[in-house]
């Protein structure tokens, strides 16, 4: 009669065991992303394989399951295409009387990386996303880049109504959907909250200018640490200083990326 824990006997019994945390942790991970689709969305997934790509990011794809196309950047860039079409319909119908550039500042405000970032946060979306060590520093921005995602994985298993209720639900219930339209973007206070929470340097370096016609414009300089992130231009030092910010947020949100 051989030994009871013989040599091989334990092997088997290791990858055994090896492979059933495995598949355990699979099913649960799939009972946590169907617990966030009913909770935060209202649907129930039938296509469940989209939504666990939707959670993939493009790292965990190469360096974890060594299967790019499991990443979920094509899912991204679906769901991106379709959150700008439904949040353009809707201010559409929501004002009747504004013009075309006002809509367009509005809707650039609502889908921002920063408020996309933030909105995926507060759902919780970022604590089942799978990233391999090296993803670690742009958390909040890949759960934006996830969150979009989900939306493409929304679209494709339950078609344009139900995702386009499902992302003016979950914008106005983690957004503030109506505050954020009807506000005016205060880009350099945004930028202060950025380096306090980025624990980085922002200086504002502005000038008077003279213009050819007499008038006076201000140029303004975004000083990050110490790199120039942004510059604008104004007929006042606070227009300027505005314009300047605007752009050094949009780089720094690229740099995350």
């Amino acid at each position: 009669m051989p030994p009871l824990y013989s040599k091989n006997s334990r092997s088997n019994f290791f990858l055994v065991n090896i492979k059933s945390f495995f598949f355990r942790s699979k099913s649960v991970r799939d009972k946590e992303i169907i617990h966030l689709l009913i909770h935060s969305f209202g649907i129930r997934p039938k296509r469940l394989v989209l939504y666990r790509q939707a959670f993939c990011h493009k790292s965990a794809a190469r360096n974890i399951h060594n299967d790019r196309k499991l990443s979920n950047e094509r899912l991204e860039f679906l769901g991106d295409a379709i959150i700008d079409s439904v949040v353009a319909e809707y201010l559409y119908q929501a004002h009747p009387n504004a013009e075309e550039g006002e809509m367009t500042k509005m809707k650039s405000r609502i889908v921002s990386r920063i408020n996309l970032n933030k909105t995926a946060v507060e759902i919780g979306l970022h604590l089942l996303i799978e990233t391999d060590s090296q993803a670690t520093n742009s958390r909040e921005s890949i759960s934006g880049n996830a969150f979009e995602a989900l939306v493409g994985a929304i679209y494709l298993d339950k078609g344009y109504t139900k995702v386009k209720a499902c992302v003016l639900d979950v914008l106005k219930r983690y957004a503030n959907l109506g505050r954020i339209q009807n506000t005016e973007s205060d880009f350099k206070s945004r930028l202060y909250e950025e380096a306090h929470r980025l624990g980085s340097k922002v200086i504002f370096k502005t000038q008077a200018m003279n213009s050819e016609k007499g008038s006076h414009q201000f140029l303004s300089k975004v000083i990050w640490n110490s790199d120039e992130m942004g510059n604008g231009k104004g007929s006042s030092k606070k227009r300027a200083e505005q314009k300047a910010a605007e752009q050094a947020l949009s780089k720094i949100s690229d740099v995350a990326d």
